[in-house]
């Protein structure tokens, strides 16, 4: 059975920043009225595509580069040039900034190169690592320290090392020793790791073997499991890999009703561990259909579909059940209480500019999910015990 998911959505067409607080649990099979509210924290800054909490309980929020002016600039004399940069050569505009979460002020952060659809992970120590993204940024490692609000972090692009092969829509995962393994991204069925290791990008053909003529393998979705493998989640298609080994240990079936990645991405979410912690329960909720992406079309309708799997035990099998309504683009956050929150993204299309509309637990079968009334990329995270931003 899955666990109650609480699921909200919203479509914004301006640059905001929104919190949804949660106050109380309640559950209904069709509930008048649901805990929660939306308060607007800042009204100007950036679109973040890419948005992490960090322990001095600030935000680092990150776009692309090259999309041109945001609401937010750059302090004098620290504009980026570049001349390849099709809408400003001369950028003086904050492509990155730091949110402070008690005061609601933001401090614009300077990024160099394109970070469109690069990917990220925490350090053991607190530093954000971010790599790969667009035309300069393909190959980049970034990295920021975080700090206070009134502190000096900013990013800092490396330069002394660099990816083994340009990723875009890859994957990052923390691993037990500390390293982070960067999985997969657009024309790379490989996989590296960050420090460098020896033997560079190793191959992974379960990314290839997942591809399909619209590249549903992209931003694939990877959990470290309790027993030191990884989940890997393409497509359709999901296996337990051995990193260490470079080997498959389980093919598992295969989760039916369509493609659930990149460009037809729903969203995925590790449950809390039960018991003596040895069993990982996956959920996938959501996708576009296939061929939504390749037709162009903005008006079918996504999958309403989530899928539930045991993955450590004998004989995985998907249990699934469906959401109220169908969804792309959402993400799953997990709460305190071991419950999930399912948030942003629309009910047709797929994922790419202008490509998607409609915008948008262990409680009996159907009275697992609520509704909270409320397109390319959204991000979400929590940040304190009931707020999620």
């Amino acid at each position: 059975m899955l666990d109650k998911l609480i699921l909200n959505g919203i479509h914004i067409k301006s640059i905001l920043t929104i919190i949804f607080c949660l106050t109380l649990k309640i559950s209904f099979q069709v509930p008048p009225l649901l805990p929660g509210t939306w308060e607007l924290l800042v009204a100007d800054g950036i679109a973040s595509m890419h948005t992490a909490v960090t322990r001095f309980n600030t935000v680092v929020l990150l776009d692309r580069t090259n999309i041109g002016p945001s609401r937010k600039l750059l302090p004098k004399g620290h504009c980026r040039f570049d001349k390849n940069d099709a809408v400003l050569k001369l950028d003086c505009y904050a492509h990155s900034v730091l949110l402070d979460l008690h005061t609601n002020q933001i401090r614009p952060l300077k990024i160099l190169t394109d970070t469109w659809c690069s990917s990220g992970q925490f350090l053991p120590n607190g530093t954000l690592l971010q790599t790969g993204g667009d035309l300069d940024g393909f190959k980049k490692i970034r990295k920021i320290d975080p700090c206070d609000i009134n502190g000096s972090c900013d990013w800092v692009e490396l330069n002394d090392v660099e990816l083994t092969e340009g990723r875009w829509y890859a994957s990052n995962q923390i691993l037990p020793d500390g390293s982070v393994i960067i999985v997969g991204g657009r024309g790379s069925n490989t996989v590296e790791f960050y420090p460098k290791r020896i033997n560079g990008a190793v191959s992974f053909p379960f990314l290839l073997e997942a591809e399909d003529t619209q590249m549903d393998n992209l931003y694939p979705y990877v959990h470290l499991l309790p027993n030191g493998h990884l989940f890997v989640f393409a497509n359709t298609k999901a296996v337990m890999y051995d990193y260490t080994k470079n080997i498959v240990l389980t093919v598992y079936p295969q989760l039916d009703d369509g493609p659930r990645n990149y460009p037809s991405a729903g969203s995925s979410v590790m449950l809390a561990l039960q018991g003596d912690y040895s069993n990982a329960e996956i959920v996938i909720c959501g996708g576009a259909r296939y061929s939504a992406f390749l037709e162009r079309s903005t008006d079918t309708p996504a999958h309403r579909s989530c899928g539930r799997i045991s993955t450590t035990q004998t004989d995985p099998v998907w249990v699934t059940e469906d959401m109220p309504y169908g969804r792309i683009m959402g993400d799953m956050v997990m709460l305190p209480n071991g419950d999930v929150l399912i948030i942003n993204g629309a009910m047709s299309g797929s994922q790419r500019f202008d490509m998607a509309s409609n915008p948008w637990p262990n409680e009996p079968l159907g009275l697992r999910f609520m509704v909270h009334v409320t397109r390319w990329k959204g991000a979400s995270c929590r940040e304190q015990p009931a707020r999620v931003l």
